[in-house]
């Protein structure tokens, strides 16, 4: 699997000429790859830090505690 990623990469670097290569270009692909707003409706929750606090905040508003466990990185949207 790796090498196929390495092969994939090589050949999208062969693509890419020098005037590409600058530091404009480089964060422009960036901004081009980060998620759309709607695509980080994630982020909108307000998330506890802890189960007490979570607790806490239930009991203060009246709501149920929905609890959420994840191994892995959430941040980069890969489940």
């Amino acid at each position: 699997m790796t090498r196929i990623l390495n092969v994939a990469l090589l050949l999208f670097a062969a693509q890419i000429t020098g005037a590409e290569l600058g530091l404009d270009a480089v964060q422009q692909r960036v901004d081009q790859l980060q998620p759309r707003t709607e695509e980080k409706r994630f982020d909108e929750i307000g998330w506890a830090k802890d189960i007490r606090e979570a607790l806490r905040l239930a009991k203060q508003h009246n709501r149920p505690v929905f609890l959420f466990t994840h191994d892995g990185r959430m941040n980069i949207g890969r489940c």
